[in-house]
Formats: C-alpha cells, structure tokens, sequence
C-alpha cells in the first residue's frame, strides 16, 4: 500500500519554502492543501515570480487567504499517511520541502517520504529509468501538487504492472 506525494514551493532555492502538498491514495482519492507562508515562526519571504507566472500559478496573496497553517497541514499529512507503508516523491527537493514543513509546525511526520528511485531498488528489474520514460510518456507535468502526484502515481502503476519498460540499445 502505497501513496504518492508532491509539492510545490516558492521556487527552487534553499530559500524556498512549500506553498502547496497533495497527495494520491491507493483507492484513487486525492487532496491538495494549500500552505500560508505567514503561518510559518521562521518568517519565510523568499518568492520567485517565475515559479507563480510560469510553474505552478499560485499567487502569495491567495496562499494567505486560502493556505492552512503549517501545524493543521502537518497534522492532516500526520492522520492520514500514517496509515500507509510507503508514501513516495519524485524529487529529492519534495523531501527538503518537507522537512522544512515539519520544521516550522515543530512536528515530526508520522511517516517515512522516500524517493521513488530509492523505492525502486526493491522491485527486481524495475528502475528509475523505467518510471521517468513512464512519467515522459504521460505527457507534461501540471505544476500542481494534487495533479503531479496523481500523473506520479499513474507513472508508478504503469512500470510496476509492466506496461512500460525502459529499452537500452544492446
């Protein structure tokens, strides 16, 4: 059982701080919470304007009217992934965003973020190649949390189950 987790963030620095989490359930079910930087103690201000116009589309002023607080997304991710064996990300920098969630609410998680390569490595013949060509062949990513993590888990099914395999040249 397994779920599959994603963020988006202020940008990409070690500045950036996570604005949005989602995550899909093995029955199909998915959330996405948006965060209110202002809720965080540490003060985080770093935004890029490209990752708002460009990436993922969330404005800093809809983060404060429509985010949680750090501690009431953490508490969320807490009773509901606490639950599952493995929740997975794609990127090493979803594990950085949450650990700088977590640092901020003063929590620890309930659960174990694992990258999906590493995740990999215990299913004989399946590797991080196999699933970035599956997630290629999905098409481009949405730039949303709750979305990529739905297309990450689509990617992951479709490896696992056997229906995409990376072809080496021999």
């Amino acid at each position: 059982m397994w779920v599959t987790l994603d963020f988006e963030a202020s940008g990409l620095t070690d500045a950036s701080y996570p604005i949005e989490v989602g995550f899909s359930l093995p029955d199909g079910a998915s959330v996405s919470l948006l965060i209110n930087p202002d809720s965080s103690p540490e003060a985080w201000q770093y935004w890029d304007d490209y990752a708002e116009f460009e990436i993922h589309g969330i404005s800093r002023d809809c983060l404060k009217i429509n985010g949680l607080s750090v501690f009431d997304v953490c508490a969320h991710l807490n009773n509901t992934l606490c639950y599952f064996d493995d929740v997975l990300c794609d990127s090493q920098w979803d594990l950085f965003w949450l650990g700088r969630l977590y640092k901020a609410a003063h929590m620890r998680p309930t659960f174990t973020l694992t990258e999906v390569g590493h995740w990999l490595h215990r299913h004989d013949g399946v590797d991080r190649k196999d699933f970035l060509s599956a997630l290629e062949s999905l098409g481009p990513a949405p730039h949303r949390a709750e979305a990529d993590a739905k297309q990450i888990r689509r990617a992951l099914t479709m490896v696992l189950e056997g229906q995409h395999s990376h072809q080496s040249c021999s």
